[in-house]
């Protein structure tokens, strides 16, 4: 066990730090005096991390898919550390196309990873931060866990089916202590959207919808795109925070586009209100 102590400094449980926003945030994390437990499918781009922060950063192979890895994993952790302050569910791959293209078994690998595996995270994890009266957990999100644009649908789905969850939990987790924040990034400068998996069906119909969106999202302005180091900062000052936010937006244009989407609600309410108000009692 690690002669560090941990009582002095934050204990980190990151999954998906092989490369982008995972790495980014455990580095920082690293660098700012924590203790990381890096979880990642392939932890051999992570010792770089061991042998820079000894006796700080725990390395451990983990798929987030397989539940009993999971328990193995949370448990490896607290026999290292002791204890867990911030859990950040970072695993995931981008799934885009038109909804009607993509496969079941890609829909199924998608919400395997960025939902069920998150919620495995969670069964494990949760049990630790309740017995402590404290904790912080992040859901690492973007702009689609508020909306979606053409050929971006599976991928808002499974941000947003989180969300929800996160939501709740937020809600029935504060009165022991433990603080949930989805966070909400544009792109980002990580190979994330690069190795996008494209729906497996073509259909022409969808080319000037989802089609022109995903051209689109390979040539984005320089103000959509955010430094993963800045984001990695800005994460380790909201972990600082005594009420943090539920949701976070994160870099201008991510939250200029969640600003629109939630006035857009707010416009169709108030539009619409007579239907509303139509199937009262009265």
């Amino acid at each position: 066990m690690t002669q560090i102590d941990s009582k002095r400094r934050r204990v980190w449980f990151i999954t998906g730090t092989s490369s982008g926003m995972g790495y980014a945030i455990a580095k920082a994390a690293l660098e700012h005096g924590d203790l990381v437990a890096a979880t990642a499918r392939n932890t051999r781009a992570l010792e770089e991390l061991v042998t820079d922060f000894p006796g700080q950063a725990l390395t451990i192979d983990l798929d987030v898919r397989d539940e009993e890895a999971v328990k193995m994993a949370v448990s490896r952790t607290i026999g290292e550390f002791r204890r867990i302050d911030v859990v950040v569910n970072n695993a995931g791959f981008a799934l885009v196309g038109p909804v009607e293209g993509t496969s079941d078994k890609q829909a199924r690998d998608l919400f395997d990873t960025g939902f069920f595996g998150a919620l495995n995270v969670l069964r494990a994890a949760l049990p630790v931060l309740r017995s402590q009266r404290s904790g912080h957990v992040l859901h690492m999100s973007s702009i689609f866990g508020e909306m979606s644009f053409p050929g971006t649908g599976m991928l808002a789905a499974v941000k947003q089916a989180l969300g929800g969850a996160t939501q709740a939990m937020g809600a029935e987790l504060a009165p022991l202590g433990i603080k949930f924040t989805q966070i909400e990034p544009g792109a980002l400068h990580t190979r994330f959207l690069a190795k996008w998996i494209v729906a497996e069906h073509a259909i022409a119909d969808y080319d000037d919808t989802a089609g022109a969106t995903l051209e689109g999202l390979k040539d984005l302005p320089p103000e959509a795109i955010a430094d993963v180091s800045r984001v990695a900062a800005a994460i380790l000052e909201l972990v600082d925070a005594e009420q943090p936010p539920l949701r976070l937006a994160l870099g201008s244009w991510a939250g200029e586009i969640i600003r629109k989407e939630i006035a857009g609600r707010s416009t169709d309410f108030e539009n619409w209100s007579h239907l509303t108000k139509s199937v009262d009692n009265s």
